[in-house]
């Protein structure tokens, strides 16, 4: 007869092994994509027809640039923070895992799109889609994790539950709100991303600041 501890893997440690290999690499790739647009010769053309507007661009891809490596470096953040808590894990648990990072590991082609063709709706759209499914997948796991305390430390409260579920929200609530933004006016989008990094950091300030006042209480 199987049991609930026979769907259990008792340790983490694995899962959260993966988990690292998974971004450092989609970082690394993200580097060298980038580096593949100054590397090739056409690059350089639209700089000796109109350096002004070359300028122009290279700002505006630069800034997508550094928005996806800051999301990635957000949603390993926000998985760090989560995994702290897991003390076990079972099938469903990794699968949602398994889920997350492959659209994690798709971060580096949406960027290198995104610098190419940034101003290609469905170029936006196909970044808006990848950074939805994270932001999900992330939230669905803590969700599962969490639920009635399944696979938590015993020692975690309902309020560092709820802190990190509003944190995973966040993420795809500004990927739709970026989906709005594109159909609405796509020369915006880039800055409705900005939206994130923002949110998060509000969340963290308000998470800090009400366990400083539970400890002091």
């Amino acid at each position: 007869m199987k049991t609930e501890n026979d769907s259990i893997i008792q340790s983490p440690e694995r899962l959260h092994r993966m988990t690292d290999i998974v971004f450092a690499v989609s970082m690394v790739l993200f580097i060298i994509s980038g580096m593949m647009s100054f590397n090739d010769a056409s690059y350089w053309v639209e700089y000796d027809k109109n350096p002004e507007a070359f300028l122009v661009k290279s700002i505006s891809e630069l800034l997508i640039a550094f928005l996806v490596f800051l999301f990635i470096a957000l949603y390993w953040v926000t998985n760090y923070n989560q995994s702290k808590y897991i003390v076990r894990v079972d099938k469903t648990y990794i699968w949602l895992n398994v889920l997350f990072l492959f659209f994690i590991s798709l971060s580096p082609f949406t960027n290198i799109l995104s610098m190419q063709f940034g101003d290609d709706i469905y170029v936006q759209l196909f970044f808006n889609l990848d950074m939805f499914f994270i932001g999900l997948l992330a939230f669905l796991s803590w969700y599962y994790a969490s639920k009635n305390f399944r696979l938590l430390h015993k020692s975690v409260t309902v309020d560092q539950v709820k802190s990190i579920k509003n944190e995973m929200i966040v993420e795809p609530l500004v990927a739709v709100l970026a989906t709005v933004v594109t159909f609405i006016d796509k020369d915006y989008w880039e800055i409705s991303l900005i939206l994130l990094p923002i949110a998060i950091i509000i969340l963290a300030v308000k998470s800090s600041k009400k366990g400083k006042q539970n400890a002091s209480n």
